[in-house]
C-alpha cells in the first residue's frame, strides 16, 4: 500500500473511534481497527497528536458537499437548482456543526494552558474553516454560473445569500415550530416573501 493510502486508510479507521471515543483512544486500539501493527501508526505519523489532527482535518474538509454540488443534475430549472444547494449546505453545517460537538467533547487527556489552551481534548486542529467555506462557496458559484442569466444578482452575490440563509435555517427557533424546507426557502429566495405585487 502507497504511503498515502496508508495514511488515510489510518484515519478512515480513527476518525469512528474519535467520534466515539474522544482523544482518549489509544494508538493500540486504533491499530487494532485498522488492522495494522501500532509501530506502523507512527511511521505514518509523527506522534497521535499528527495522526488526531489529521483525521479532524479530513473529517472537517467539505469534500463530499462540493463533489455533491457539482454533480447536480444538469438540466435542473432554477428553483431545483437552488434548493438543492441549500439542502447540500445545510446538512453540511449540520455534518461539521456535529463533528465539533463531538471532537469538543472533554477529555480525560491533559490540557495545554495558556494560548495553546484548545477544544477538541485541548489539541488544536490545524484546519481553516475559512479556506473550507470559500472552496464551497467556490463550487456554489460554479453551481449557480449555468444560470446567471436568470439572476438579478451576481452568482457571488447569490451564492453568499445562500450560505447565509442555509447557516441561518440550521437553527430551530422554537421545538415546536417545524423546520423550514429547503424548498420553501427556494421560493423565498426567488419570488420574496410578499404576496403578488405588493
Amino acid at each position: 500500500m502507497a504511503p498515502d493510502e496508508r495514511r488515510q486508510a489510518i484515519i478512515d479507521a480513527t476518525l469512528p473511534m474519535l467520534l466515539e471515543r474522544g482523544t482518549d483512544v489509544s494508538t493500540r486500539e486504533i491499530a487494532q481497527a485498522a488492522g495494522i501493527a501500532e509501530g506502523t501508526i507512527f511511521r505514518a505519523f509523527e506522534t497521535k497528536q499528527d495522526l488526531i489532527h489529521a483525521t479532524i482535518h479530513t473529517a472537517l474538509m467539505p469534500d463530499a458537499a462540493i463533489t455533491r454540488v457539482a454533480d447536480l443534475p444538469r438540466d435542473q430549472a432554477l428553483a431545483q437548482r437552488v434548493s438543492a444547494i441549500i439542502e447540500v449546505l445545510r446538512e453540511e453545517i449540520h455534518r461539521t456543526r456535529s463533528l465539533f460537538a463531538h471532537f469538543a467533547r472533554p477529555s480525560a487527556e491533559p490540557v495545554p494552558v495558556g494560548p495553546l489552551r484548545a477544544p477538541f481534548g485541548g489539541i488544536r486542529p490545524p484546519f481553516n474553516p475559512h479556506e473550507n467555506r470559500t472552496r464551497l462557496n467556490a463550487a456554489v458559484a460554479a453551481a449557480l454560473e449555468p444560470y446567471s442569466g436568470e439572476l438579478a444578482v451576481s452568482t457571488a452575490f447569490a451564492t453568499n445569500l445562500l450560505s447565509a440563509l442555509a447557516f441561518a435555517s440550521s437553527f430551530s427557533l422554537t421545538a415546536e415550530e417545524p423546520p423550514i424546507s429547503s424548498e420553501e426557502l427556494s421560493d423565498a429566495v426567488l419570488h420574496g416573501i410578499a404576496k403578488g405585487d405588493s
